[in-house]
């Protein structure tokens, strides 16, 4: 009975790990007084196109464009011309099928009743499920140098819908859950 259960567990935590929702990491450059980036623009006034027709979808790019400015102004930046910009944005987004399965189970039981006692195994076959991740990457530039300052990336599990309120829900969380890293904290 022990086994069953330790088994329970093992595939619920499975389940919800692979559920979860948006992975993000970041880079920078060590020693950057980030304090003096508050006003940006982007980097290109056009997404460069990735031949990918449903990456290179203007609707989208707008839907990023305006969260990450969105998100950038909470953080106390303001968003300028490129001339008088401190630093300057630019995103990427990719798409990658992905192919997730559940491990084989094995379950026993055993009973008691009236005409006896019982037993059985059961097996589980695995299930295999297809999807696709993207991959939102946000580079932040020095304006004067060029240089590289930040990058910050998420990936998650897409869910292509055909309702443009649940599109821009979904980019809203993945450029706010890369954007929560920005700045990096002193203590990193």
């Amino acid at each position: 009975m022990r086994i069953v259960k330790m088994a329970f567990y093992l595939i619920i935590v499975v389940t919800l790990g692979g559920c979860a929702g948006v992975r993000v990491s970041q880079d920078y450059e060590p020693g950057t007084d980030f304090a003096i980036y508050k006003t940006f623009d982007w980097k290109s006034a056009v997404q460069p196109q990735a031949g990918n027709i449903r990456i290179d979808n203007p609707l989208l790019d707008g839907r990023i464009r305006k969260a990450v400015e969105l998100a950038l102004v909470a953080k106390g930046c303001r968003k300028t011309d490129r001339v008088s910009a401190d630093f300057l944005v630019e995103y990427s987004l990719a798409v990658q099928a992905k192919i997730d399965s559940s491990p084989v189970s094995i379950g026993t039981g055993y009973g008691i009743g009236g005409g006896g006692s019982f037993g059985g195994i059961g097996v589980g076959t695995p299930v295999v499920d297809s999807y696709e991740e993207g991959l939102l990457v946000i580079n932040l530039y020095d304006t004067k140098t060029g240089q590289l300052i930040w990058r910050g990336s998420g990936t998650r599990r897409l869910g292509w819908q055909s309702d443009p309120a649940k599109n821009t829900e979904e980019v809203n969380t993945l450029v706010d859950k890369v954007l929560a890293q920005y700045p990096p904290s002193s203590k990193s």
